[in-house]
């Protein structure tokens, strides 16, 4: 054998080696990047499923800020509490039972029931102004506490960025703005001196307030409807936002007259103007949650196929790559000889005792005479 036939004779197991674990080292090198990419996936889930919890309790929050500033206005103008807010409170009860855990609402949401279960019905309108003013705080910091457990605040994408700006803060702000300035306008007529005086001031900072929290929830809408890939979101809420638009600049110039000194308060005209307003609140929130929370849906759902996309990654190039393997083992299997087949011992069959009788009888005239 010559010197070449040697040194190809010694290489070949060397090559039979890398040719199997060439494979090996593919499908190990697709299996983490599977676990990365299932990894990463995985988090952007979790993190829309917990976005989504805190759609979920906002909503329940919405109604019941309605009901508390309705309430609040009935207290001013001297009648009782409506129901809805007692539903209202039944409703975020139940909610904060099932998400608390995971939204650390406990005691935010403990310390607000608390105090609108202590809520007056009725006195002094700077006192129950001043109460009710105390419950809504402790609401907005709990809208505020949801928001950022839930991460809401954090979302990447620019459309629902705005949208939760919009409906978990700027939107409730105003709603609580709102009713402060009309209730605070209402109990004017009955002032006088100083008294009088300060309320005048109080109603100059809540109508500045209430118009600033309708101007930056329009630039919100506005900048999630520019930024969205989605095409009815813009027909979702723009009629619902000029509707709520509409009832603030009804509201804000009642201040006008009261504040240059030229006019009075028109309490029905307030109140009318008011639950004008609560109305378009109501359904302008009712359409930003909602539209959230498809978003998100969808988000899920392309995480979902991103999922199904990642093992048809893991599956295809492993098979393919595990397919030289099983070639290389099946040609071994094909190259080591059968072993040789068992050899069966059969018995001596029995030697015939006599010929037949013809053939007998022919070797008898052959035989020697004794």
């Amino acid at each position: 054998m010559t010197a070449g036939a040697r040194q190809r004779q010694r290489g070949r197991p060397f090559g039979a080696v890398a040719r199997m674990l060439l494979p090996l080292v593919l499908a190990l090198s697709v299996l983490v990047l599977f676990g990365m990419v299932w990894q990463s996936v995985g988090e952007q889930s979790d993190f829309a499923k917990l976005e989504r919890d805190g759609v979920r309790y906002i909503q329940a929050l919405g109604p019941l800020e309605i009901a508390l500033t309705d309430a609040e206005s009935a207290a001013v103008n001297g009648g009782t509490p409506p129901e809805p807010l007692t539903r209202a409170v039944d409703a975020v009860a139940l909610v904060d039972s099932q998400l608390s855990d995971r939204l650390g609402t406990q005691d935010r949401w403990a310390g607000l029931r608390t105090k609108i279960e202590s809520l007056p019905a009725g006195g002094n309108d700077a006192t129950v102004i001043a109460a009710y003013g105390g419950a809504t705080d402790l609401l907005l910091a709990l809208i505020d506490r949801v928001r950022n457990n839930s991460k809401l605040i954090r979302d990447p994408q620019a459309d629902i960025y705005y949208l939760e700006d919009g409906a978990a803060q700027e939107l409730p702000e105003g709603i609580v703005a709102a009713a402060r300035y009309t209730d605070l306008l209402v109990s004017l007529t009955g002032l006088t001196g100083a008294a009088r005086s300060s309320a005048l001031v109080d109603i100059s900072a809540a109508g500045n307030d209430l118009a600033s929290n309708a101007r930056d929830l329009s630039d919100d809408v506005r900048l999630a409807v520019e930024g969205t890939g989605s095409r009815s979101l813009g027909g979702a809420l723009l009629s619902k936002l000029d509707r709520f638009n509409r009832s603030i600049d009804t509201l804000v110039p009642l201040m006008s007259p009261v504040l240059a000194g030229t006019g009075g308060i028109d309490s029905a005209q307030v109140v009318r103007g008011r639950d004008e307003m609560q109305a378009a609140a109501a359904d302008l929130s009712a359409a930003l949650l909602a539209q959230i929370d498809i978003a998100l849906s969808d988000q899920l759902s392309s995480l979902n196929q991103r999922r199904l996309l990642a093992l048809a990654t893991l599956v295809v190039p492993a098979l393919l790559a595990l397919a030289p393997l099983g070639k290389a083992l099946a040609a071994r299997r094909r190259r080591t000889p059968p072993p040789p087949p068992a050899v069966i011992r059969r018995p001596a069959e029995p030697v015939a005792q006599h010929a037949s009788e013809p053939e007998y009888a022919q070797w008898e005239r052959f035989s020697v005479p004794k």
